[in-house]
Formats: C-alpha cells, sequence, structure tokens
C-alpha cells in the first residue's frame, strides 16, 4: 500500500483511492455487482452509491 502512496504522490493527477485499491473505477463496479448478485448488497442502494463515486470519480472531487 505504501508503495501505491508513493506512486499516486508522484503522479501529476492522483488516482483514487478507489483505482488504487481495485486497479479501475469499473473493476470496482464489477466488485460491487458481484456483492449485490450474491445479495451481500443493496441494489438499490449500492446502485445509488456507486453513481454518486463514479461521478465524483469524472469530476475529480477525490483529489480536492
Amino acid at each position: 500500500m505504501a508503495l501505491k502512496v508513493r506512486r499516486l504522490e508522484q503522479t501529476s493527477s492522483p488516482a483514487s483511492l478507489i483505482v488504487l485499491a481495485y486497479g479501475s473505477f469499473d473493476a470496482f463496479a464489477a466488485h460491487v455487482q458481484i456483492d449485490i448478485d450474491a445479495c451481500k448488497l443493496d441494489q438499490r442502494d449500492m446502485a445509488a452509491v456507486v453513481n454518486a463515486l463514479r461521478g465524483w470519480e469524472i469530476n475529480g472531487v477525490w483529489h480536492g
């Protein structure tokens, strides 16, 4: 994890923690979908959460 943080600090456009942890936002969304399909997460709630986080990812809110 420390290596990932170091890489983040060295980039001009830092990635979100989601991208650091999952490799991409789409990979995170796929992981969430697996848990939704397994009934571990609520479909309506998590769709709203993923959409909100995707908006933050697109708009660079993480970089503030």
